[in-house]
């Protein structure tokens, strides 16, 4: 590097040091929270007053402000406010400045007024608008007109002439009748409450609307049979009548009805047409009926429900007296919770049959009278659980049969097999135990077969299959007889070491890591 000399040299040391504000990113800004003042028609401006503030970029410094003339502002910090009070020129330009290093950063900001418009004279009144029709039936276009009308704006209707009849036939209202129906308009145009209309203002006749031809009558029509048999029965061979009016057929035979029947057996077979006609009926010939379907059938008889008999006469109780007067009452023979009282003048005895026996029937009480966690009895005696839905907390149980017992995320339901949700828990019944899920790597499975399943391990059929992998290894694994040598193998938690009969070691074979 060459030495200092010279006055050149001299000056550009003791200069002080320049910055590029592009190159370096040098930079104050600016940010205000308006630029504008709204000026109304009264001369009040609004926001009353408008903050600057200053972002020095890259640069420090004191931030100077400044304002143009005719404005003055407040300064505090590095925001500065101008009131719209202080502000007597349309408009100012706010600059912040730094100097760093002998350089000058400067920021602007223009606020503006920004005047309302003088208020314009007041226009002139709107015009009210309407239209005014004119209905008029006759066999062909009539050419005459409604005549002179005054529409009035207000109910939007002709109010002069009164009634509802025009000029030539012409009425405000439709008329009745069936010749073809013909309309005439005019438009209604004032700044008054009303507006003549004269005669030949009003449009050219239109038809409205004639009358047609009669429309169909349609309606769907369903007959019904019982049979004893799945076998349906012969279509109805005769023509029937239907009424739109009321719904009703008449002409049916074979055995068919318009109602479901309650009786002729168990099997329920229906048919059905479409009947369709500008008249008041239709004639349905016996080739439209469809093809007779069976509808639903009657179900199996099931089991009756409990009945309490009482019964006079006996001075002691027998169980086959019991199961006589159930008989004798129509019920035949005795069902789970069927209650009998047999009695005299001075005895009385009331017992309910369960699984084969009678048994002397304590207090009955309305489960809807028992109040949550009064219930406390040594025994139960019921049909099936399967009603019962609660969280039954500590359970002793006995001897339980035909269970499933599964939980977690990943057991929602009783089958035997893996998560497909990605879930965890447990499943156990006859098949087995699954705990985890095999799809993520992590489980144990039980076999009821026999059979231990879990990652790298299987023990089935007495035989033990590993797949996994040793680490981390310690001590002395076990000793084996060397086959070939006569002697033993030694494993331990790094080598493999084959010794002969004498003790020696004749052989060092890999490492375990």
């Amino acid at each position: 590097m060459t030495a200092i000399g010279g006055a050149r040299d001299t000056l550009l040391q003791a200069s002080a040091e320049r910055f590029s504000t592009t190159a370096d990113g040098k930079a104050i800004l600016l940010a205000g929270s308006t630029p504008v003042f709204r000026v109304n028609s009264a001369g009040a401006g609004a926001p009353g007053s408008i903050t600057i503030t200053a972002k020095p970029v890259n640069v420090v410094g004191d931030i100077v402000f400044s304002v143009s003339a005719g404005t003055q502002m407040t300064v505090n910090g590095n925001v500065a406010t101008v009131d719209f009070a202080t502000m007597t020129t349309d408009t100012a330009l706010v600059q912040a400045r730094i100097r760093e290093f002998g350089v000058d950063y400067v920021g602007n900001y223009m606020i503006s007024k920004v005047f309302d418009g003088v208020a314009g004279e007041t226009g002139l009144a709107g015009l009210n608008t309407g239209q005014a029709f004119a209905y008029k039936r006759a066999a062909v276009v009539p050419g005459d007109t409604p005549g002179d009308v005054i529409f009035t704006f207000a109910t939007a209707s002709i109010t002069t002439p009164a009634g509802n009849d025009l000029a030539n036939g012409w009425s405000k209202n439709i008329p009745a009748g069936t010749v073809p129906l013909y309309v005439r308009v005019a438009s209604a145009s004032s700044r008054n409450a009303t507006d003549n209309i004269a005669a030949n203002e009003w449009s050219a006749a239109v038809q409205l609307a004639k009358d047609g031809a009669d429309g169909l009558n349609v309606a769907p029509v369903r007959i019904y049979q019982r049979g004893a048999t799945n076998i349906a029965p012969s279509l109805p061979s005769a023509a029937c009548t239907f009424t739109f009016a009321t719904g009703a057929l008449t002409g049916l035979n074979n055995g068919w009805s318009t109602q479901v029947p309650t009786a002729g057996g168990a099997y329920l077979f229906t048919s059905g047409a479409t009947a369709a006609s500008r008249g008041a009926t239709d004639d349905i010939p016996a080739s439209e009926w469809s093809a007779a379907a069976r509808l639903a059938a009657d179900g199996a008889t099931g089991q009756r429900g409990t009945v309490t008999v009482t019964a006079p006469g006996y001075s002691t109780w027998s169980d086959a007296s019991a199961v006589y007067e159930l008989g004798h009452a129509g019920y035949g023979a005795p069902i789970n919770r069927d209650t009998v009282t047999l009695y005299d003048a001075t005895h009385a005895v009331t017992k309910y049959f369960d699984n084969g026996a009678w048994l002397v029937l304590g207090t009955v009480l309305n489960g809807n009278l028992l109040v949550d966690g009064s219930v406390a009895a040594r025994a139960m005696a019921v049909d099936k659980l399967s009603s019962i839905i609660a969280d039954l907390g500590k359970v002793t149980a006995g001897d339980l049969y035909g269970t499933t017992l599964h939980g977690g995320p990943g057991y929602p339901t009783n089958t035997y097999g893996w998560p497909t949700n990605g879930g965890t828990g447990f499943h156990l019944s006859e098949r087995g135990l699954l705990l985890g899920n095999a799809r993520t790597g992590g489980y144990v499975e039980l076999g009821s077969g026999g059979y231990v399943s879990m990652p790298g391990l299987l023990i089935e059929n007495g035989k033990a299959s590993f797949s996994g992998q040793l680490s981390a290894v310690t001590g002395t694994v076990g000793l084996l007889r060397s086959r070939d040598t006569g002697g033993r193998v030694e494993i331990t938690s790094d080598k493999i070491t084959v010794f002969d009969d004498a003790g020696r070691p004749r052989a060092i074979i890999g490492r375990l890591d």
